[in-house]
């Protein structure tokens, strides 16, 4: 029957071997993302400005002494940043490349300011000239402007100046103040300017005003003031030969924790191999050794030494392990002669590599849509953000709030003066309740898959594992992927990147037996005590349409808990039968109580799965695309957790957590807390109750009476391997039916262990094959003996 896995409709902008590259499972597009050169100059003549920089800092691997410009010095960064950037940014800004700004409005219920048709006096034309400003109205601002002025500084650079700087500085309205004036000629005002970035920005200026003669309607003159103005009089900082730029200060990145205060994932330094074009003198030699050292064809290499890059750029051509050692690194010390030298730089690390990547997730490049949402912010295309698992779901609070100055710059790069500084707020750490080394031997269960496996603290419903297979390391896609790892992880048919505990959905086969006999004992269509037949066949449709059990013994007759611990169907059959004749929506209803449907409310992207409604007459219309009804039939099957039923493993999971636990219904807890750079709590995640199993404890109770059977009694069909352990655990195997209804088989086991005051629950899933639950089963017992019997695996009671 069916199963499946989501389909990406996102794009995922990934770096691929340092090129950016928009990837999705169904084709490879470029995105260049979003240009931003910052506000240009003020004067015409910058127009034709060349500006030659030698960058300095860590992009430059060439002491002064060995450059023609020794008597030259580059400007800083004021954060220490990599001058390129700023070169490039003054060289766009000099040719006078601006941008328009697409603005909101200012601040909300702020009065409307009096609209003065023919302003006269100088009160009126200072009022005029600033409300038009507020209402970015800047042409009509340029009419009121000195014709001197008007002959040096043409319409169309006035509006591209207000434009490009409101863009750069991030405003998004001004409020204004007249204050009284001490001469005719000047008339002052307090401004309020409101940025994204920085918030309020309050200047107190003045607006220098002149008297001209103005040609009237009729062809008259007449004496009128006018604004004699300047660029200052956007900020008061800047003048006629600064322009105005934001330098972005980006804070550290907050760290992602296992329940025990191990990093998962990190801010750290890592060496970036590279070269320096002015010192290669033979391309063809310098990749060939480059190509040797890292173990790479020479064509992955020959390429990237083909740049425009300036002869002293610092090109990089790998990113290598945060934990590199030493001796490794000397392989490339001694490529110097050929032009190859090593930086370090701050990147994004996974220490464990591929341990909990699903659970982690991965960074990317900024998107043209999301920059174009957080570009005020002070994002840019180069940044990097969280593009699946916690590094998304928390990538507000792990990126923090980005800092910087909004300055003056003049033409040879130099800060002149500083408008507004904000100091950035470092990311907050997430504490997880992963305990990395239970992820371990999770995954060494798993293997390859492809599967799933799931650890969970029934006590607090904490997760302790979520593994998925096949699986990632996400540091590769810090390193840059190339075109055949874009290809496997977004491409292939079995998406490495999808996260099957959560977003796969499959028949949950005879795991959600204990749904149908909860919903059988709690409608009356059975008690604890009813017996019902466990023959090969059933046969209540007729001869024409038999139903088979998985045995061709007969068992005799047995109760729910029984049937639950020989796994029978016909008792299965026969109870969804008995409900479907009350109403065909009384299983799905149960279905439901159990949390399948629905998403579990895990905190990470995750899908609802399937559950069929037969009162709904247009349900399969709708949702399988088959115009008919629903069949008596259907109601049968979906007894023993087939037909269009479909869960997700967590979903599963989550549903037995509840019945060891004794009937609460919780979220499961991923995230235990906050906290920021000095430690301190910021927010704390409880276990909540999602609400109680809709069963009696009698029903309860025999549930979990068939759930001991299975694994510890002869007749179970997990006896045989759980026989010997000496573990005190119940669970329940489910081999449904892939797509299709005939093989290959999924293979479910889940399991919970000690009976009585469960610590572990485990579920082992496998994708496809033909074992189903027998691998299954086999591994979720070797799984539960490894966690029982390893000293360092016992868990602390819940909130520990």
């Amino acid at each position: 029957m069916p199963s499946s896995l989501p389909s990406s409709s996102t794009t995922a902008k990934v770096s691929t071997s340092g090129k950016r590259t928009a990837c999705s499972t169904s084709a490879i597009t470029s995105s260049s993302g979003r240009t931003r050169q910052g506000e240009g100059p003020a004067s015409r003549r910058m127009a034709s400005l060349t500006v030659v920089l030698r960058p300095t800092g860590p992009w430059s691997a060439i002491s002064p002494s060995d450059s023609p410009w020794t008597d030259y010095k580059a400007p800083a960064h004021p954060f220490g940043y990599n001058w390129p950037g700023m070169r490039r940014w003054l060289f766009l800004a000099a040719c006078c490349l601006l941008l328009t700004a697409c603005l909101g409005s200012g601040r909300k219920g702020t009065p409307t300011p009096e609209v003065i048709e023919e302003p006269r006096t100088p009160r009126e034309v200072a009022h005029e000239f600033l409300r038009r400003w507020q209402a970015k109205d800047y042409q009509g601002m340029y009419a009121l402007v000195s014709s001197d002025v008007q002959a040096q500084v043409p319409q169309d650079r006035f509006l591209q100046r207000y434009q490009a700087i409101a863009e750069e500085a991030t405003i998004t309205g001004i409020d204004f103040e007249l204050l009284e004036p001490q001469s005719s000629d000047s008339y002052p005002y307090r401004v309020t300017i409101h940025t994204v970035f920085f918030g309020d920005i309050v200047q107190e200026n003045a607006l220098p005003l002149v008297q001209e003669e103005v040609v009237g309607p009729e062809g008259g003159t007449r004496r009128e003031w006018r604004v004699r103005w300047s660029p200052s009089l956007i900020f008061k900082e800047l003048d006629d030969r600064t322009f105005v730029h934001l330098f972005v200060e980006t804070p550290r990145r907050g760290t992602i924790y296992d329940r025990r205060g191990r990093p998962l994932a990190m801010d750290a330094t890592i060496p970036v191999v590279g070269v320096i074009p002015g010192r290669v003198a033979d391309k063809d030699r310098t990749a060939t050794a480059l190509a040797r050292a890292l173990g790479v064809p020479f064509s992955q290499v020959r390429p990237k030494l083909d740049t425009n890059a300036p002869d002293y750029y610092f090109v990089p051509i790998q990113r290598l392990a945060h934990d590199t050692p030493p001796e490794r690194l000397q392989t490339f010390y001694a490529l110097a002669e050929l032009g190859v030298f090593v930086r370090e730089e701050v990147q994004r690390v996974y220490p464990n590599n591929q341990l909990a990547a699903h659970v982690l997730g991965f960074m990317r490049l900024i998107t043209a849509d999301e920059l174009q949402q957080l570009y005020p912010y002070g994002y840019r295309e180069d940044d990097w953000v969280g593009g699946a698992g916690i590094e998304a779901a928390f990538q507000k609070e792990l990126a923090g709030e980005k800092g910087g100055i909004l300055a003056t710059v003049t033409p040879e790069g130099e800060v002149a003066r500083v408008i507004a500084r904000k100091d950035p707020v470092p990311g907050l750490d997430v504490h997880l309740t992963i305990d990395i080394d239970v992820q371990r031997a999770a995954e060494e269960v798993l293997g390859a898959g492809p599967g799933a496996v799931i650890v969970m603290d029934p006590r607090d419903n904490s997760v302790l594992a979520l593994a998925s297979a096949p699986t990632y390391n996400p540091n590769d896609f810090i390193r840059g992927l190339t075109q055949q790892e874009v290809d496997r992880l977004f491409n292939s048919p079995l998406r490495p990147t999808v996260n099957r505990a959560l977003e796969g959905t499959y028949p949950p086969g005879s795991t959600f037996k204990v749904v149908t006999a909860a919903a059988g004992m709690e409608r009356g269509v059975v008690t604890p005590t009813t017996r019902i037949p466990c023959t090969p066949s059933w046969t209540r449709f007729g001869p024409n349409q038999i139903l088979s059990n998985w045995q061709s013994v007969d068992r005799g007759p047995m109760t729910p808990a029984e049937g639950l611990m020989a796994s029978c169907n016909p008792v299965f059959y026969e109870i969804a039968y008995r409900l479907d004749n009350i109403d065909p929506g009384l299983l799905p209803d149960m279905a439901r109580g159990f949390g399948f449907g629905q998403p579990t409310g895990i905190g990470l992207p995750e899908a609802a799965g399937l559950v069929p409604d037969p009162r709904d007459p247009d349900w399969k219309a709708k949702n399988v695309g088959r115009e008919e009804p629903w069949f008596s039939g259907e109601s049968v099957i979906l007894g023993i957790g087939q037909g269009y039923l479909l869960v997700t493993p967590m979903q599963l999971a989550n549903a037995y957590a509840a019945i060891a636990r004794g009937g609460e219904l919780d979220r499961p807890l991923l995230v235990r807390k906050l906290t920021d750079a000095q430690g301190k709590v910021v927010r704390e995640f409880r276990t909540e109750a999602v609400g109680r199993l809709p069963v009696s404890q009698s029903t309860l109770d025999a549930i979990r009476e068939g759930l001991r059977l299975v694994t510890q009694s002869p007749g179970g069909t997990a006896y045989a391997a759980f026989s010997g352990t000496g573990l005190d655990a119940v669970g329940k195997s489910g081999t449904p039916e892939a797509a299709g209804g005939v093989g290959p088989y999924h293979g479910f086991f889940v399991a919970y262990a000690p009976r009585n005051n469960p610590v572990w629950l485990t579920l082992v899933f496998n994708e496809g094959g033909t074992q189903g639950s027998v691998r299954s089963t086999v591994l979720a017992r070797d799984l539960l003996v490894r966690l029982a019997r390893t000293p360092t695996l016992v868990q602390a009671p819940p909130g520990g």
